[in-house]
């Protein structure tokens, strides 16, 4: 006898085993402490593009929100609660962007490509929300000299580098912090099958800003560090990365005109699981 479906469970495949763990389907019984954990450093670089191009890479229903401003945010995630206190880490490429629906007009940050160096959360933040995550590899932040440098690569070909040098608390008076934080847009996309059938999934979604400690209770910062950037965005070409080349490519095409932030952050709790992330019509 085959099994059926629980009503409201969260699956993913294989649905086999019965319904999948992950940050928002947890063993019974499990408390998380989201004060303490996890630990993150958080290398945040901003600089100021160009409308058009900005523009040109948002979907149906979005429209740019004020300055065309990218910002950079590479996180590196330890002692997670949800992985049992593993890490891992991630780079976000956003800017600021406001949805016009039928029902919905929302501003906030265009996630418009979420690196991850882990599977998991990989699969359970495509699947549940929508979040335009992708694999590549992030190695350890590396910092020498009041300098951090931070890495992006697929197997092994670096296509983007982030060196932030001259780091003091001290915050230079041509830094700004300003930038929206009423949680992430997105673009929920999941193709049917066949490759001719629509679509199983297009649509907007909004979460929660995870990584804006300002706004929530949880979240504490431990110590932020100021500084130059520098930041090299190399041409790849499919035999260097051939799923995915395209998408570096686009980073490396937006128009850098001048440097808005460099900022190298310590936090402590929340980065949260953004479970009331919400559809938006």
């Amino acid at each position: 006898m085959s099994y059926e479906f629980i009503p409201n469970a969260r699956y993913r495949m294989p649905t086999h085993f019965g319904p999948m763990y992950g940050p928002r389907n947890l063993p019974a019984g499990m408390v998380l402490d989201h004060t303490r954990f996890p630990v993150s450093t958080i290398v945040t670089y901003r600089f100021l593009s160009a409308a058009a191009a900005l523009e040109a890479a948002l979907p149906p229903g979005f429209e740019l929100a004020g300055e065309p401003v990218v910002s950079l945010d590479i996180a590196y995630v330890t002692q997670i609660p949800w992985l049992a206190g593993r890490g891992y880490n991630l780079a976000l490429v956003s800017w600021p962007a406001t949805f016009h629906g039928q029902q919905d007009v929302v501003t906030g940050r265009f996630a418009a490509v979420l690196f991850e160096s882990l599977a998991d959360p990989i699969l359970t933040g495509r699947d549940e929300l929508g979040h335009p995550k992708i694999y590549c590899e992030i190695p350890p932040l590396v910092e020498a000299n009041d300098t951090v440098t931070a890495r992006l690569a697929w197997d092994g070909h670096e296509f983007l580098r982030l060196e932030v040098a001259g780091l003091s608390t001290t915050k230079p008076s041509d830094a700004d912090e300003r930038f929206p934080t009423d949680g992430w847009l997105q673009w929920k996309y999941i193709p049917g099958t066949p490759h001719t059938a629509p679509p199983d999934a297009s649509y907007p979604t909004h979460s929660p800003d995870p990584l804006a400690a300002e706004i929530h209770p949880n979240m504490t910062i431990d110590a932020r560090r100021y500084g130059r950037g520098t930041l090299s965005r190399p041409q790849s070409r499919w035999e260097d990365m051939p799923t995915v080349f395209n998408v570096a490519n686009g980073i490396a095409a937006l128009p850098h005109y001048e440097q808005r932030l460099a900022v190298v952050t310590q936090t402590h709790g929340w980065i949260g699981d953004v479970g009331d992330t919400r559809r938006l019509y």
